[in-house]
């Protein structure tokens, strides 16, 4: 990199890279060994070591990257912390604003006192729901952007995420200047009007053409032209999920490009400067219209330092462009590089600019015809430089991706390119329809060809996570790619042939470092850990040889466990198969996430309790597959008496249910499996959903039921509350498995019960997913966030 300002933007960039990658708690010591490298660097001697070197540029060099972690320390000051208000009285500005006949949506700048509520931010999404009749509070369907309104909702400010692999919704919001979210449904109080900005009203416009003539492709063609994918039906976006080309609602490069060219062309009469500053001035509006997302500042930046570029004589790199549009992100705000849209968008056209003009010159794809081998080697650069964030974060790949994405340069690029001449045109009559006719046209094939790539067999499959390890191998394979072979090994043999001698002990003492780490990971310890699935339970257990998981979480027409938190988090946790699955009941907060749950992960054997006929019940029947139901050898009936006993030398006594009970319509809850896990001395009781009846059966069975730790059953409810037998237990803690609900649970009674005794709760809804962790001294509790319990 011989370029001066490249090698000190990607100084700094990594510096703060580094920052908003690492913990905040060990910040301060990366800082300290930085000002000391720093330091060790100014009194070097280069000649003692390398030869002949420019010690000022290594100076700065070290400098940048020291300055881009102290900037980049500052990050997380604009993350807004969790609050909510319940019920509140708001006042503030309308930013942006859409409504259609279930919701309407926005932004509002609160301007309330922030001396009342501590800890409130400034601008917030905004939603408003229908009431039970499917019509809005009163001065709603009125609202515009500009107008300053008062009514009467609820504030939230979210929680960050508790298990790992989870999305990081404050980070998400922060990025974008959000704190949160209002809802309302009461009525509103318009108190003053407001002129609402060019771009909301040519996006209402292009909305409300596209949604009276073409109502069922209205929202992808929004999501394609703007960026914004919440129109899109839910089944249409699962498609472009599943085909791997859901990125072409992030409104980024392309569009901007066509933007450029389009208004390049129009403005061909003016002088050249004049030229210039109408076509920024097209992107600039066109960023707004996309309202301001990372892929489109990052484009945006980039488009316009290239057309500032025409004024001067000398032509500036593509690449040169690229550092300049993240350092100006990074500088507007640290937190982009913490951003995942960021940093793909960022890698896929790092890689489209360096990689492509490399691939188009490999055999076989420097043998298709011109367009077609843009087309391929385009894709596949973006595609190859993004894969390690792609997995890091989703742990998913498809592969009917790179087909997809070689089809969709050429369609959706027409899409667009209609949609945005239809934009242009949208203050006249009929010429819009024209080119949003045949933009439309063309997405009906999309959406054929897309849904018959999606419905191939594994057109996506899940991945375990690779870690680091795996990020350094993929990049630096491309940097030897990029450099040559030949050329990188005869660097490594020149220095290694300097550095041997001196560093032939360091390399021994970190060679015996690894062989004493490899041993001593390999335990023959337990963890139990209590997912946060919301309302709902899910347990994961692993020893040195099992992995067992007790129910799986709850599902709804909006969320599933299994596929937003289960399946994600065991790829993370690099665990590809289960050895057994219990499920305590057929409730759907614990068999809910089961159908996704079989259907992406190998389970060898399935544990039910012993429910007689009701195994039949439509929950048990939907739950799990027949295979298990059907097949003996693979479905165990649980009851009180069993015991389980696993190569680690895990044993599972089953304390319930005690007897078989028939009868379609039995209590799920009073029929729960109940069980206690013996591990190392030590007892971890789950509960499942079981109430006072089950607690007084395994009672008069004359069971022992005490452990060190307790699942509170039924997500801390009134009705599973029985003192009598909780006083025959003395756990060292206690943990609730609960989520957002309205049936007031953990009920005040439960908590105030184990306050009274003292012992420690925990619970998922605060404190997030909880883990149990024994290496043989004893449990540690690792909570996913606030490690103090309330």
């Amino acid at each position: 990199m011989k370029d001066q300002f490249m090698r000190h933007a990607a100084a700094i960039l990594l510096g703060g890279f580094i920052a908003v990658q690492i913990k905040q708690e060990v910040r301060i010591w990366i800082l300290a060994f930085f000002v000391l490298l720093l330091i060790r660097v100014f009194y070097w001697k280069p000649a003692d070591f390398w030869g002949r070197m420019n010690k000022p540029e290594i100076f700065l060099l070290s400098a940048a990257i020291l300055i881009g972690f102290f900037y980049g320390m500052t990050a997380e000051r604009i993350i807004a912390g969790p609050l909510i208000i319940q019920e509140t009285v708001l006042q503030g500005k309308i930013e942006d604003w859409s409504i259609d006949h279930t919701v309407a949506k926005g932004i509002i700048l609160l301007q309330n006192d922030k001396q009342i509520h501590k800890g409130l931010g400034e601008r917030y999404s905004i939603r408003v729901y229908t009431d039970s009749r499917g019509t809005f509070g009163q001065g709603w369907e009125v609202v515009k952007p500009g107008d300053r309104i008062r009514f009467a909702g609820r504030l939230e400010q979210p929680k960050g995420p508790g298990t790992a692999g989870e999305f990081d919704v404050p980070l998400y919001n922060a990025v974008r200047g959000l704190s949160g979210l209002v809802t309302a449904k009461s009525e509103v109080t318009v108190l003053e009007k407001g002129e609402p900005g060019i771009s909301w009203r040519i996006r209402e416009k292009v909305g409300s053409v596209l949604k009276a003539n073409w109502p069922d492709q209205a929202g992808i063609m929004q999501g394609i032209l703007f960026g914004d994918s919440s129109r899109i039906p839910s089944q249409s976006l699962e498609m472009y999920k599943a085909s791997g080309v859901m990125h072409v609602f992030a409104a980024s490069g392309s569009n901007v490009a066509f933007v450029i060219l389009l208004f390049w062309g129009i403005f061909f009469f003016l002088p050249q400067k004049l030229r210039i500053a109408a076509t920024v001035g097209m992107v600039v509006l066109y960023a707004a219209l996309c309202q301001g997302n990372p892929p489109i500042l990052r484009a945006s930046i980039l488009g316009i330092a290239v057309l500032i570029g025409r004024i001067g004589k000398g032509k500036m790199s593509s690449l040169r462009w690229l550092m300049f549009a993240a350092l100006s992100l990074f500088v507007m705000k640290p937190l982009y590089l913490k951003d995942i849209s960021f940093l793909l968008s960022f890698a896929a056209t790092w890689g489209m600019i360096v990689l492509s003009p490399r691939l188009e010159k490999v055999k076989g794809i420097n043998k298709l015809p011109g367009p077609l081998r843009f087309s391929v080697a385009v894709s596949l650069s973006a595609q190859i430089a993004a894969l390690p964030i792609l997995i890091e974060v989703f742990h998913k790949i498809s592969l009917v991706g790179f087909i997809a994405n070689i089809f969709i340069l050429f369609i959706l690029g027409a899409v667009l390119q209609f949609g945005l001449i239809g934009t242009v045109l949208i203050m006249f009559p009929f010429f819009p329809c024209v080119f949003f006719q045949a933009g439309v046209w063309l997405l009906y094939f999309t959406d054929t060809v897309l849904g018959w790539l999606a419905a191939f067999p594994f057109s996506y499959y899940w991945v375990l996570s690779p870690g680091q390890l795996f990020w350094l191998l993929w990049y630096c394979s491309l940097g030897v790619w990029l450099f040559g072979k030949d050329k990188v090994w005869f660097i490594l043999r020149v220095q290694l042939r300097k550095l041997s001698g001196p560093l032939k002990p360091i390399f021994f003492l970190l060679f015996f470092i690894l062989l004493v780490w490899i041993s001593s990971s390999k335990t023959n310890g337990i963890s139990v850990t209590f997912l946060d699935v919301g309302q709902g339970d899910c347990v994961l257990i692993r020893t040195a040889q099992e992995n067992l998981l007790v129910d799986t979480g709850p599902k709804n027409d909006r969320y599933d466990a299994g596929e937003r938190i289960i399946v994600p988090y065991l790829m993370e946790k690099r665990i590809n198969e289960l050895d057994m699955v219990f499920i305590t009941h057929e409730d759907s907060d614990h068999i809910g996430g089961a159908k996704y749950l079989f259907a992406n992960i190998p389970v060898k054997t399935v544990g039910v309790p012993e429910v007689g006929d009701r195994l039949g019940n439509p929950g048990w029947q939907e739950g799990i597959p027949p295979e298990f139901l059907d097949n003996k050898d693979k479905l165990m009936r649980l009851q009180a008496g069993d015991t389980l006993e696993f190569s680690s030398g895990l044993t599972i006594e089953i304390l319930a249910p005690v007897s078989a009970t028939g009868g379609s319509t039995a209590d799920p809850n009073n029929n729960s499996l109940v069980m206690i896990l013996h591990y190392l001395g030590s007892e971890i009781l789950l509960t499942g959903d079981m109430e006072k009846e089950e607690m007084q059966q395994i009672s008069d069975r004359g069971a022992k039921w005490n452990a060190d730790f307790i699942k509170v059953p039924h997500h801390g409810g009134k009705g599973s509350l029985e003192p009598s037998w909780y006083d025959e237990t003395y756990p060292l803690a206690v943990i609730i498995s609960v989520g957002r609900n309205s049936f007031g649970h953990p009920s005040p009674e439960v908590l105030a019960y184990w306050q009274e005794r003292n012992v420690t709760i925990f619970r998922t809804d605060i404190q997030g997913t909880i883990e149990l962790e024994n290496e043989g001294q004893g449990f540690r509790i690792i909570a996913g966030r606030n490690p103090d319990p309330d």
